[in-house]
């Protein structure tokens, strides 16, 4: 124990200086500022993976779909966007639950748009208003002909 001027006994206060804590915020600073890039990185990857799973979601779904009916979801020379093609966003996950028995997440970022070409088969685009992809492409393009044949790249 520590004794003051007066002859009274001083006790040292546990806790940090200001020195202390001003240090360990500039590390965790500094530590943030380098591991936010690699979040987005990441968050970007995850994006352009759920994109990617679910086109090959759809394309089964739309197999599935001409294989029992002899034709494409939605009807020839609709396009179906999902909640604008139906009244309700409900209504639109429905529809595409019972043509495709497929369930389109809403609110993931992602948009889905599907076209019927008819004898040119089917159109669906996954887009998003940022990269999904390392390369930057925003969108997800897959063709699909009535022989089964998918062609799907990237895009935008």
């Amino acid at each position: 124990m520590r004794v003051d001027g007066l002859g009274r006994s001083m006790k040292k206060e546990a806790g940090f200086t200001l020195i202390e804590l001003m240090v360990v915020i500039a590390i965790l600073g500094i530590l943030a500022v380098t591991a936010l890039p690699f979040y987005q990185t990441w968050q970007q990857r995850a994006y352009g993976s759920e994109a990617s799973l679910m086109m090959k979601t759809i394309i089964d779904g739309e197999i599935m779909h001409y294989l029992e009916h002899n034709e494409f979801f939605p009807a020839v020379d609709c396009v179906f966007i999902p909640p604008a093609g139906a009244t309700s966003p409900e209504t639109a996950i429905q529809d595409v639950l019972n043509a495709l028995k497929v369930n389109i997440p809403q609110g993931h970022n992602l948009e889905y748009r599907i076209t019927n070409y008819g004898a040119d088969g089917v159109y669906i685009i996954i887009s998003a208003n940022f990269p999904l992809f390392k390369d930057g492409h925003r969108e997800l393009h897959c063709r699909l002909d009535k022989s089964g044949q998918a062609y799907m790249f990237p895009a935008g």
